[in-house]
């Protein structure tokens, strides 16, 4: 061979082996990033079911509480009118109409304490594993 032939042959194989080893740096880099991907991805879908169960745990405690004052209330009306089938004097009417809007407030008051609290702490909890969630990111990468 002639020093021009062999000197091409050479440079040939170089420019082969440095885009072979671009081509495993871009694969290796690649790879990386789908990884990283896979898991903020991963952890992301964790956090988003987590936070719906929370929520649906929310939803599911505003439906039982409003299932449980509509029986309260309901009972209060059909006993009120009860009461009021057996009045016999027209002052009676007074009373019991005031005891009536008494126990219906008290049955609101009562239940939405109890809801707010709930609520509230349902909320917490959905904060705290959303603030959870945006440290996780920093600490992947």
């Amino acid at each position: 061979m002639t020093k021009g032939t062999e000197f091409t042959q050479q440079s040939s194989e170089r420019a082969i082996q440095a885009a072979s080893l671009g081509m495993n740096w871009a694969r290796e880099l690649t790879e990386q990033s789908l990884n990283q991907s896979r898991l903020l991805l991963d952890g992301m879908f964790k956090v988003t079911r987590k936070m719906s169960e929370e929520l649906e745990d929310q939803a599911s405690a505003i439906r039982e509480h409003s299932i449980s004052l509509t029986a309260k209330t309901l009972s209060n009306t059909l006993d009120f009118g009860h009461k009021l089938t057996r009045l016999k004097e027209p002052q009676e009417l007074v009373e019991l109409q005031s005891e009536f809007v008494s126990r219906q407030s008290q049955a609101f008051s009562d239940q939405t304490k109890e809801l707010s609290q709930k609520i509230k702490s349902g909320t917490e909890k959905m904060a705290n594993t959303a603030a959870a969630a945006t440290a996780r990111p920093s600490r992947v990468a």
